[in-house]
């Protein structure tokens, strides 16, 4: 049995995985067919090319998580964008100078790195969930059911 179950890939659901993986088991299901969530995925368009759609790039501001994009951007995970905006608006400001970082391969690679060592099940929409006997049950659109997460709370301070 599991301990915990985290709902989507993206950068928030791997964030909390890749954290609770440290002291806990747990599975991530995602619907879409690939890690990165409906924010940060990257589809692949041939072989050689694939395009981002959601996040532009992200802008750390905080002290924490600047310091951990230094360490992503020091492993090649990620990198600063050069790029410049091009605002149809011309009521708009230009652009500010403020670090923006995309990934290295694709939006999705923060999620990628975070989700390394966990197991994941794509392709597998979550349609209900249930409490049974303290375990938390799931039916997933593909008919499957799983039951193997327990009724536990966590203190994260």
């Amino acid at each position: 049995m599991k301990d915990f179950c985290i709902i989507g890939s993206g950068i928030s659901g791997a964030t909390i995985a890749n954290i609770l993986s440290k002291k806990y088991s747990l599975d991530v299901y995602d619907k879409a067919r690939g890690v990165g969530g409906g924010r940060s995925s990257n589809k692949k368009f041939n072989k050689k090319e694939s395009f981002d759609h959601g996040v532009q790039y992200i802008s750390p501001k905080s002290a924490p998580f600047k310091r951990f994009i230094n360490n992503l951007i020091t492993k090649k995970i990620v990198k600063t964008w050069q790029g410049k905006h091009i605002f149809l608006n011309t009521n708009k400001k230009k652009d500010k100078k403020h670090l923006k970082i995309i990934g290295n391969k694709g939006n999705n690679s923060i999620s990628k790195y975070l989700l390394k060592n966990i197991n994941c099940t794509f392709n597998s929409e979550l349609i209900k969930i249930s409490n049974k006997d303290n375990v938390w049950e799931l039916d997933l659109s593909d008919g499957t059911k799983r039951f193997i997460f327990k009724n536990q709370k966590i203190n994260f301070y």
